[in-house]
């Protein structure tokens, strides 16, 4: 590749990296709307499928708040985690699980008026395998969501389990 006197590949470099950068700012979310936190709240679900915490994370902020509560029949235990916490859970938990399903079943999206905050609400049923066992939940989620500098985060998390009766063993 050849460049004229007055071009060096220096400069060629930097404005192709301006462009990248200014272009970067045009697909930023503007507000938030059902197509693009249904976006991302599947990408969390394929993450969390996949047991990937780092593709998990980047839709989470540091300081969200987690509460997970675990009920069946004899209990309910309710945890309040920071986000690291969340992390250090889901990396022991998932040590032991050897296939994850998550079929989402009910997703309800209320967005604020300015467009920059919303609550979803959601209804899953998770299939784990964990030492070949499935085990069937439903999760009954409550995700608050923001939008920071065009970028769409979970700022709220809260995640009910009720394990549901079936039980399959292979």
């Amino acid at each position: 590749m050849t460049f004229n006197k007055n071009y060096s590949f220096t400069k060629v470099l930097f404005l192709s990296i301006m462009a990248l950068v200014f272009s970067s700012g045009l697909f930023a979310a503007k507000t938030l709307d059902i197509k693009n936190i249904t976006k991302m709240l599947d990408e969390v679900k394929i993450a969390k499928e996949h047991k990937n915490i780092n593709s998990m994370k980047k839709h989470f902020l540091s300081r969200t708040s987690v509460s997970l509560t675990e009920q069946n029949i004899e209990e309910t235990n309710t945890k309040r985690l920071s986000f690291n916490e969340y992390k250090r859970y889901l990396s022991r938990y998932w040590r032991d699980v050897q296939s994850n399903l998550i079929e989402v079943k009910e997703r309800k999206i209320d967005i604020a008026d300015n467009g920059k905050s919303a609550l979803v609400k959601s209804t899953f049923v998770q299939t784990v395998e964990i030492k070949g066992v499935k085990i069937e939940t439903t999760i009954y989620e409550t995700t608050g969501i923001s939008l920071i500098k065009g970028k769409i985060y979970i700022n709220y998390f809260s995640s009910r389990k009720m394990l549901n009766t079936s039980l399959r063993v292979n």
